[in-house]
């Protein structure tokens, strides 16, 4: 008889186990959800009253053949749409309306209207705008250069270049300390130090006009 009993109620305490787990589950996905957003907000009040912004960084790419190619450089980034990067004997400047990819060693730009599909990489969108962008993700913290960061994965919200990315954010400063974009010709990662915010950049530093004697490709 007590055989039986037990026969009886195990079923009905397996299937209350199934559903334990789905519970924490459920509940281990929002509240990572909700310290995600929080990471964030605390990150764009840090970013919301800045103008621009400054950092010297280290950029690895590394395309579907699997090799990676690695540079430094430094980034300028001015709110709408404004940033220059100037990187491996490359430059790419955007005033927000116009697009520019100059080569000193090859003497030749390509200019091209600035383009915005509402999932294209621009440094901008990482830092002021990415919630809108993308779904987030809390998925754990990790060491940075000497720096505690937490660990945020952003999957886009619609379809385009980005197929997945991740952001280490400053546990003490909430600034963003690494950005790595996957798309699928490429991964690439941003590591970035010697941040300094509103550090007063010219506005010309977000316009180009070639040089005499170099190609220029005009593709508007």
């Amino acid at each position: 008889m007590i055989l039986g009993i037990l026969l009886k109620i195990k079923p009905k305490y397996e299937l209350y186990k199934k559903y334990l787990i789905i519970l924490s589950a459920f509940i281990f996905s929002v509240s990572n959800a909700q310290d995600a957003q929080e990471i964030i907000k605390n990150v764009q009040s840090t970013y919301e009253n800045i103008t621009d912004a400054k950092a010297t960084f280290t950029q690895t790419l590394k395309g579907s053949g699997g090799k990676a190619n690695s540079s430094t450089g430094v980034i300028y980034i001015k709110k709408n749409n404004k940033y220059r990067i100037e990187a491996g004997g490359q430059i790419i400047i955007t005033d927000g309306q116009t697009s520019w990819s100059y080569s000193p060693k090859r003497k030749q730009v390509i200019i091209d209207a600035y383009k915005d599909d509402g999932n294209t990489f621009s440094p901008n969108k990482f830092l002021f705008n990415y919630p809108e962008n993308f779904y987030s993700d809390l998925e754990g913290d990790e060491n940075v250069g000497g720096v505690d960061c937490y660990v945020i994965k952003l999957s886009p919200r619609s379809g385009g270049s980005v197929k997945s990315a991740k952001i280490w954010i400053d546990k003490n400063e909430n600034l963003i300390r690494k950005i790595n974009i996957v798309t699928n010709e490429s991964t690439n990662t941003y590591s970035l130090k010697d941040i300094s915010l509103d550090a007063g950049i010219s506005s010309s530093k977000f316009s180009f006009s070639p040089p005499e004697g170099v190609e220029v490709i005009d593709l508007r």
